[in-house]
């Protein structure tokens, strides 16, 4: 084997290897931090600089950045363009990856509007609504369609990633309906846990509960 295809295959392997979802957490933590000081004109970024933000040790910040195969230099740091093209390429976020979203009230709507979901390489693909009042609406270049279309659009779009916003009522079985059509991705901002079978992923965002997180350690934060 030549030196060439021995890089190649080491990249390979680095490429495919699977990760422990926190050092995931922290590799998408280290991404943005990187490209907002991409954005403001800086090339390097020390550990320390990343590690203070986060509030955690340098040391687990250059132990995750060896794992994953970035090399920074000593009192300098890391090179902004390094980090963000292997980041990128193990978060996914060069592919892009299309997805539907269910539910176009006010939180659906935001959603839709949100322009930072180009850079994650997420492309939302279409949108619909159970309400036929909604349905030719245009919410940010995107026209609402009627839920009886959905099964189509997956179909021949094929889709595997959906984003819920829709009541706790309707969650459940709105989502059994689109594992059996396919979906494997599952981004739902309904107050509810999901359950989902084995080879599907599903992220639950409540904001309640997160609002309840954040108050409760703001009370402990004051009685200390």
């Amino acid at each position: 084997m030549t030196i060439d295809e021995q890089k190649r295959a080491s990249g390979s392997s680095t490429a495919q290897r699977r990760y422990d979802r926190p050092v995931m957490k922290r590799l998408a933590s280290y991404h943005q931090i990187v490209a907002s000081a991409a954005e403001s004109g800086r090339t390097w970024v020390p550990s320390s600089h990343i590690a203070a933000l986060l509030g955690i040790d340098d040391s687990l910040v250059r132990k995750d950045m060896a794992t994953v195969g970035i090399t920074g230099r000593p009192k300098v740091g890391y090179g902004v363009g390094e980090v963000l093209a292997r980041l990128d390429d193990l978060l996914g976020l060069t592919a892009r990856n299309d997805a539907v979203l269910i539910g176009c009230g006010h939180l659906g709507a935001a959603i839709i509007a949100y322009p930072g979901f180009a850079s994650c390489g997420l492309k939302i693909a279409a949108v619909f609504d159970s309400d036929v009042n909604k349905a030719g609406m245009e919410i940010n270049g995107h026209r609402v369609l009627p839920m009886e279309k959905c099964r189509s659009v997956l179909e021949i779009l094929r889709v595997r990633i959906a984003i819920l916003t829709v009541p706790a009522s309707t969650a459940q079985e709105l989502t059994d309906w689109l594992v059996r059509r396919g979906i494997k991705a599952i981004w739902s901002f309904a107050p509810v846990l999901l359950r989902v079978p084995e080879g599907v992923v599903v992220r639950n965002e409540n904001l309640a509960l997160g609002l309840a997180q954040l108050i409760h350690s703001l009370k402990q934060e004051e009685g200390e």
